[in-house]
């Protein structure tokens, strides 16, 4: 049976239907035929593309059968509401696309995401179920029927967290997002979201004392109103009159010839053995900390190695000339990595390079090798303004030209 004749007996059936769970359920049937039509018409538009890029929200119908298996205490709120949730199509990277199915209320705050339609709805009849739907049911009177800026918060981090599999963001940024929204106080918290003025959010931020706190409170205000805003849950930006400050980031210096010999001697130690490779590797590669993983290897005159400061999980690899001098140091059969967590590591290498970072090595590289190649190339290979630069340096150069480069240079070993 094609799709149009079964649009025309369902909705004659709908015609002669008189009970009311019939109505129903010819209603739903009819509502799934007309989403395929919607469907099948944008894959037939040559404007697929436009549609495709947009942001799309509408009332999800479903089956009888398929709430067969939901809580039966759900399930009679669920046939009063006509058996509908909200659910929004937005696209998810260049081609891909997310569903995002919400139900909210009497209590209930219901959400479930999928690349694919099917998977989301399933998704949401699971959690549905007798022995799930307790866990998104808050009975706390008029206010469960609020969205209070913490509910958003938390459907908001999930959603994040399931960009960390696709690499659209890391687990390290993620995690400051909740240590940021959990400092606001708990009564701030605790507002719907939609009684959130611009005042209040701007009186917030203006009771922290340091510039980098303000920054980061406006960030997550902004943030999360946007996904609020995408997700229906309000319809205005109260922090779009607030004023964005950025605060001034700590300048790095580089160290100067006593410090670098002070770092070279000190590193023989054997309490920095744990961090000895990767200190290396910022020493005579600019490498930034987070990009020393199990990525970079020797291929080669070359350390290939991921270029961690590109957005929206772009993969791109630095392909960096390895100095001679480096040759001497590095231990190329070891591990090209820090064998300790962040915490521990940071603390280790504040005592190696005594009131400085780790990242003051990094901007030892970039001025050690600016004194004999120009800054384009230097760039190039610390892996700063990618889009300006590899197009119009880095394809223009060859390897061995690069090689020939970094040949120039000379890094002190003592």
């Amino acid at each position: 049976m094609n799709i149009s004749t079964e649009l025309i007996e369902l909705t004659t059936k709908l015609m002669l239907a008189h009970e009311r769970s019939e109505i129903i359920k010819i209603a739903a049937s009819l509502n799934e035929i007309i989403a395929k039509i919607i469907l099948l018409e944008e894959a037939d538009s040559p404007a697929r593309e436009i549609h495709q890029k947009e942001e799309k929200t509408s009332d999800l119908k479903f089956t009888e059968q398929e709430i067969s298996k939901m809580s039966s205490t759900f399930k009679k709120a669920f046939i009063a509401n006509g058996l509908a949730a909200h659910v929004t199509k937005r696209p998810s990277g260049k081609t891909k696309t997310c569903y995002t199915i919400r139900y909210r209320r009497n209590g209930y705050n219901i959400v479930a995401s999928a690349s694919d339609l099917k998977v989301a709805k399933d998704k949401f009849l699971e959690m549905t179920t007798p022995e799930n739907i307790k866990k998104y049911y808050n009975p706390i009177g008029l206010k469960a029927k609020k969205d209070i800026l913490e509910n958003v918060f938390e459907e908001f981090y999930r959603y994040k967290e399931g960009l960390i599999e696709r690499k659209l963001i890391a687990p390290k940024t993620l995690k400051s997002y909740r240590t940021v929204f959990y400092s606001i106080p708990d009564e701030f918290r605790k507002k719907a979201i939609k009684d959130v003025r611009t005042s209040d959010i701007d009186d917030y931020i203006r009771s922290l004392d340091k510039a980098r706190a303000k920054e980061d409170a406006r960030s997550i205000f902004s943030m999360l109103f946007k996904y609020a805003i995408a997700s229906g849950i309000v319809t205005h930006n109260p922090v779009s009159l607030v004023p964005f400050v950025r605060a001034e980031r700590e300048t790095r210096d580089s160290l100067s010839k006593e410090e670098i010999s002070t770092f070279l001697e000190a590193i023989k130690d054997p309490k920095y053995d744990r961090i000895r490779q990767g200190a290396y590797l910022m020493y005579f590669f600019g490498l930034r900390p987070c990009e020393i993983d199990e990525d970079p290897r020797r291929e080669g005159n070359y350390l290939i190695a991921r270029n961690r400061k590109r957005k929206k999980g772009k993969v791109e690899y630095k392909k960096i000339p390895i100095p001679k001098q480096a040759n001497v140091l590095i231990d190329w059969d070891k591990p090209l990595t820090f064998q300790l967590s962040d915490k521990p590591r940071e603390r280790l290498m504040a005592k190696l390079v005594e009131g400085k970072t780790a990242y003051n090595l990094r901007h030892t590289f970039s001025s050690i090798c600016q004194e004999k190649v120009k800054q384009e190339v230097v760039e190039v290979w610390i892996g700063d303004s990618s889009e300006r630069l590899i197009g119009k340096v880095y394809t223009h150069y060859s390897d061995e030209f690069m090689l020939s480069q970094m040949d120039l240079v000379e890094f002190p070993l003592n």
